[in-house]
């Protein structure tokens, strides 16, 4: 294997082990600390990117099995296992990421026993998990004969047409299924992406990008592991369907007459042209569906489309179009990643970015959640380079006859020559690898450590500054931009105990007046105050429910039955809580109880408004500044004028500082 190739692999390795450290995170300290997924966005790049996502690129499974064995295109017989073995690992790591994004892992069994005919989820895991399986057993002969199992490969190879099908099957229903689950969320998903359409363009788009991932890999496959590249070790030969691997031979050529290279420009011809009717679809919805508009509009969402259709669609279709780069190595290399990341774009679009302006929150992946979607596919690619080097995947024979390897050299370079040199064995450089990433991503990574930073500093309570608390001291991160509050003028000027509902609009149930930092519990952050735990155990108590889990039977006293368990359609909160929690009645606008909106807004917006109302009342435009509040922000003169004053009232009082 070339330096390149195994620069890569190094990365990879790196990559995982940080993955593995923020996975044992995921699991010890849950979603809450380690994700910033909330109730506004509950779907982020575990399920978006590495499932939907995931799946929509590993379709060259039974794209390529679709072609060899319905439509006896046998020309393309070689690139199935390499097909075969990006679909394993492919839903493999959907699979994986999956896990760690459902709150309660263990129990990712549950559909298993659990049938619930009426969800979309329901019918794409069973069909996610069984096309899984199949994969497994299509690459079962290859490792079978590395074992030398000759009858269990003859077995395999028997119902190997009957594994096929299946395999085409469950693809095709799961990933119409999963554009069907979007169609749940017409009014939150923006116009752009949402479409009656959305399972035939998720069909479409995974067949045309699947089979351009086997276009690219088997590109990338053959300038890392090519003879040219490096040097056959040994002087022996082995046919391949590369061609003969010898001393100094190149196996692949970027001539377009050679065979491999014209049946990888056959299959992105076919991937392109998928593409292309993709594209016409894509076209037609937005004059059918209203489309046109929204994508005129100007906004970052239509220029979002117009770069995930540009990379997704165009850009391949063009590059395939043009002799000149449908010839080169370059230019199918182009097309194929453009569409892979189109791909990948799309499953974003649809679900994450589509509904940022419905929900009204920009969602970004903290480090964890990066370093998990990015370890998983790391520790795929990882399993892919261990099984195209020990199987007969890209060959018809096992490659232990060509190790690409540069020989051991003696001037250095760089310090990656150093590198290969000092670290040849494969162990001790992932050991070094991992001193150095694990340390480096236990720090980065840590909740607690960043639990705040995350949130925003943590409000402390106000001080009293006497006994009966006539005063307080208001510093809600300890910045220094303090106030002192006078209490006790406040309700005697705004007109006793009874102006207190001014300030204090809400408390918590069975309180009285609850301190502001008591809701408001971040300083630059809202707070999430429904406790929907707490709610469900309490609601059992109450109502005395019983069973194995009794607070699951309480969901119908906030949720209807039969509908969707999501925060719109439940009760308001004010109905259960309207005599215990507002001390005034109900205003013409009921408050959102779900979140409370940060310390510095609650505190500025409440003293801001009404100190410019009694500005205009009592002609003082300047009560409502920053410095009548806060006294650290006074204008300060500057010390020559204290030096004068000084020097005046010493003059003024014989030569004695006056006071």
């Amino acid at each position: 294997m070339s330096n390149p190739g195994r620069r890569i692999k190094d990365l990879l390795w790196g990559v995982a082990l940080a993955g593995l450290v923020g996975a044992c995170f995921r699991l010890w300290f849950g979603l809450g600390a380690t994700t910033h997924l909330s109730d506004a966005v509950p779907w982020g790049v575990w399920k978006i990117l590495n499932m939907v996502g995931g799946v929509a690129l590993s379709t060259s499974g039974f794209a390529v099995g679709f072609l060899v064995y319905v439509l006896r295109l046998k020309r393309f017989q070689p690139f199935l296992k390499p097909a075969i073995l990006i679909a394993f690992l492919g839903y493999g790591c959907s699979c994986m990421a999956l896990l760690f994004d459902i709150g309660l892992p263990h129990r990712f069994w549950r559909p298993i026993v659990s049938w619930n005919i009426d969800s979309f989820l329901f019918e794409v895991f069973w069909c996610v998990m069984l096309y899984f399986t199949v994969t497994a057993i299509e690459l079962a002969p290859l490792l079978l004969e590395r074992l030398r199992a000759a009858r269990a490969v003859r077995i395999l190879h028997r119902i190997a047409f009957a594994v096929v099908v299946v395999g085409i099957s469950l693809s095709s229903l799961h990933h119409s299924s999963l554009g069907s689950l979007f169609l749940v969320t017409p009014q939150r998903l923006h116009p752009l992406w949402y479409t009656p359409w959305l399972p035939l363009l998720f069909i479409s788009s995974a067949v045309g990008a699947g089979l351009m991932v086997v276009v690219l890999v088997e590109l990338l496959w053959q300038r890392w592991y090519s003879p040219a590249s490096g040097a056959c070790v040994g002087a022996r030969r082995t046919v391949s369907r590369f061609g003969t691997c010898g001393a100094g031979e190149a196996v692949f050529s970027p001539d377009p007459q050679n065979p491999t290279m014209a049946r990888i420009r056959s299959l992105a011809t076919i991937a392109a042209t998928v593409l292309a009717f993709y594209l016409v679809l894509k076209v037609v919805d937005l004059f059918l569906h209203g489309g046109w508009q929204p994508l005129l509009a100007g906004t970052w969402e239509s220029w979002l489309y117009a770069v995930e259709v540009t990379l997704g669609a165009i850009l391949p279709i063009l590059l395939m179009a043009l002799p000149r780069s449908r010839n080169s190595v370059g230019g199918i290399t182009g097309a194929s990643a453009a569409a892979a990341l189109g791909l990948a774009l799309n499953r974003l679009d649809v679900g994450v970015f589509g509904y940022v302006r419905d929900a009204g929150v920009l969602y970004f992946p903290s480090l964890t959640k990066w370093m998990v979607s990015f370890g998983v596919v790391a520790a795929a690619g990882l399993v892919f380079f261990f099984a195209a080097e020990n199987l007969p995947v890209f060959g018809d024979e096992l490659p232990d006859t060509c190790r690409f390897v540069r020989r051991f050299r003696f001037t250095y370079g760089s310090f990656g020559q150093v590198w290969d040199a000092a670290l040849a064995d494969s162990l001790r450089r992932v050991t070094l690898i991992a001193v150095f990433v694990i340390p480096l991503a236990f720090v980065l990574m840590y909740p607690p450590f960043f639990r705040g930073a995350a949130s925003g500093s943590t409000v402390r309570p106000a001080t009293g500054m006497d006994a009966l608390r006539s005063k307080l001291r208001i510093d809600g991160d300890h910045g220094g931009v303090l106030t002192v509050f006078d209490h006790a003028d406040h309700q005697k000027r705004l007109g006793g105990s009874t102006s207190c509902v001014r300030c204090h609009h809400l408390s918590f149930p069975q309180d009285k007046s609850t301190p502001c930092s008591r809701c408001h519990q971040r300083m630059d952050n809202p707070t999430e105050l429904f406790d929907h735990e707490f709610h469900l155990s309490a609601v059992a108590a109450r109502d005395h429910l019983s069973g194995l889990h009794p607070a699951n039977h309480s969901c119908v006293q906030c949720h209807p039955a039969q509908r969707p368990k999501a925060s719109s359609g439940a009760k308001d909160c004010l109905e259960c809580h309207k005599q215990d929690m507002l001390p005034v009645a109900i205003p013409a606008e009921p408050p959102d109880l779900r979140l409370a909106v940060s310390f510095r807004e609650a505190m500025h917006r409440t003293c801001i408004e009404c100190h410019a109302s009694e500005g205009k009342r009592l002609d003082k435009q300047r009560l409502g500044d920053c410095q009548t509040c806060h006294d650290s922000l006074r204008a300060r003169p500057p010390r020559a004028t204290l030096a004068r004053v000084a020097q005046t009232l010493t003059t003024r009082n014989g030569g004695k500082l006056g006071h």
